[in-house]
Parts: structure tokens; C-alpha cells; sequence
């Protein structure tokens, strides 16, 4: 690649030479036309008798021009906007990469955050299976000792409902017994006054 640049550099200088020789001689040979013609008096170039010539080294000097504009100029112009094209393309894909790493950060911190979220709701909940097992528990213990309450209350009522029966009964017999010795004018038998008794409770229980 050294060599073919070198070889194109010889190329060039040679291309410049030669067209500095040639618009050296395209000079000369108008100074020469110019001597002439101011010699014959009036301007080169309404003189008819020249315009061949300034025809030819118009465009002589129209080709020397173009070969250095094409070999000097427009490779550095070419040059410039290659370099000026890679660098733009370079930022292009520099902002596309800031791009894509903008758009991970994003979806990252989107991703997160919906994660917080869930984790935050499964935490609530949880939270609230909890406080629900605990109040269902109070209140399983609560009813618990309620029940253990109550049915000591009805074991305590029914022990003294039949201690008050029972003395209801020993009053009852005692004052049957009384009432039928009265009224008989004998001792009753007390058995058959316990019972008569015993049977009327009974019968006004179950009434």
C-alpha cells in the first residue's frame, strides 16, 4: 500500500511538472503573441489571426488545471470528506450504543421496580395472613375460655340448683310430715312422705 501511494505521489509530481512546463511555454508563447500583436498594434484578443492559437492553449490550460484540481485538490476534498462521512458515522454509532445502553438501564430499572412492587405486595399479603391467623387464634382461645366459663357457670348453677333442690326437698318433707301428723293425729311415715314429696318435685320439675 507504501509503494502504490509513492508510485501515485511520482505520478502526481510528474502530472505537476509537466503542466508547469506547459503553461511555462503556454506563458512564453503568449508573451511572444503579445509582442507580436503590440507590434502590430491592438488588442490579442480581438486579432483574428490568433484565435486558433488561443483556442488551443485555452485549452491546454483548461487540461493542465483539471489534472491538478483532479490529482492535488479533489483527493484532498475526497480526503476531507471521507474523514468528515467516518466521523459522523462513528457518532452515529456511538449515540446508538448510548442508545441501546439507555434503553437496558431502562428496562432494568423497570424490571426492578416491578419486582419491588410484587415483593412488596406479597409482603402485605403475607402480613395480612398473619394478623388473620392471629385474630382467629385470639378468638379460638377466647371462645375457648368462654366455653370453659360457661360451662363451669352451668356446672356451678346446676350444683346449686340441685343443693336447692335438694333443701327445697328436706323442707318439703318437714313440712309435709308436719301438716299429715296434724291432720292424722299420728306419725306419718316418713318414707312415704319422702316420696310423696320426692314425686311432686319431681312432677313440678318436669312440668
Amino acid at each position: 500500500m507504501a509503494e502504490a501511494q509513492d508510485a501515485h505521489t511520482t505520478e502526481t509530481e510528474a502530472a505537476v511538472a509537466g503542466a508547469q512546463e506547459a503553461v511555462a511555454d503556454a506563458h512564453d508563447a503568449a508573451v511572444e503573441a503579445h509582442t507580436e500583436v503590440s507590434q502590430e498594434g491592438g488588442l490579442p484578443q480581438l486579432n483574428i489571426g490568433t484565435y486558433e492559437e488561443q483556442l488551443v492553449w485555452l485549452f491546454l490550460t483548461f487540461v493542465v488545471l483539471y489534472i491538478i484540481v483532479s490529482r492535488m485538490a479533489l483527493p484532498r476534498v475526497t480526503k476531507v470528506l471521507e474523514e468528515r462521512e467516518e466521523k459522523i458515522a462513528a457518532d452515529l454509532d456511538a449515540a446508538e450504543v448510548q442508545k441501546r445502553e439507555a434503553e437496558e438501564v431502562k428496562a432494568a430499572y423497570e424490571a426492578a421496580l416491578a419486582e419491588a412492587r410484587a415483593k412488596a405486595q406479597a409482603v402485605m399479603v403475607e402480613a395480612k395472613a398473619e394478623m388473620a391467623a392471629e385474630i382467629a387464634k385470639v378468638q379460638a382461645d377466647l371462645d375457648a375460655k368462654l366455653g370453659e366459663k360457661a360451662e363451669a357457670a352451668e356446672k356451678r348453677i346446676a350444683a346449686a340448683k340441685a343443693e336447692a333442690m335438694a333443701s327445697i326437698e328436706g323442707v318439703a318433707t318437714d313440712v309435709t310430715r308436719e301438716i299429715v301428723t296434724k291432720l292424722a293425729g299420728d306419725e306419718a311415715d316418713d318414707k312415704a312422705v319422702a316420696a310423696a314429696v320426692k314425686a311432686a318435685l319431681e312432677t313440678a320439675k318436669g312440668a
